[in-house]
């Protein structure tokens, strides 16, 4: 028994180089075809560029609202079946609770030869969130004070108030103008 394991792990050891050297080349054949194909759209489709970008303009003015002003706001929690749970007067729009001061990721080596992608804060100074249920919501109380709430819940932010009608769905409750608005020229 001892013999034939001595001799499996032998071949194991002789036949690895072989079988690891088919997958390189396979795979060195297909980045040769694909480069090759990307090479070919490049030339009849080349990549786009454009001078200006409605979604990247739309995005930072959003970035800006939700972040230069503390507006007034409405929100709902509600649970993962649909029912409301809590709203009310808020300011801002919610915060996902693993949003970080300080960077979350860090280097293992600090080496000359190894290289390490370290996270960038937003431009708001804050480290993104990258998978969270939890989530802070600024509830204006009666007195005026703003009460962070911590929930588990969804929850949906409106720039202005809503109201909840008999079949369910929520609608807008006064005409109103809302605090800010996205410039779409």
């Amino acid at each position: 028994m001892k013999k034939f394991l001595t001799i499996l792990m032998v071949l194991a050891i002789v036949l690895m180089p072989i079988f690891a050297g088919a997958t390189s080349d396979s795979d060195s054949a297909d980045t040769i075809v694909v480069e090759k194909q990307q090479s070919i759209y490049q030339d009849v489709l080349p990549v786009p560029l454009y001078d200006y970008s409605i979604p990247r303009d739309v995005f930072i003015q959003i970035y800006d609202v939700v972040t230069t002003k503390a507006y007034m706001t409405y929100s709902i929690i509600t649970s993962m079946t649909g029912n409301v749970i809590y709203h009310g007067d808020s300011v801002g729009y919610a915060l996902p609770a693993d949003m970080q001061l300080t960077n979350p990721v860090k280097p293992l080596s600090y080496s000359y030869h190894e290289s390490s992608i370290i996270e960038q804060a937003e431009p708001n100074g804050l480290y993104s969130s990258k998978n969270t249920d939890g989530t802070w919501v600024l509830f204006v109380q009666e007195n005026g004070a703003v009460t962070p709430v911590y929930t588990e819940m969804k929850v949906t932010t409106f720039p202005y108030k809503v109201k909840q009608i008999e079949n369910g769905i929520w609608v807008r409750a006064d005409n109103k103008d809302v605090e800010f608005v996205i410039d779409l020229d």
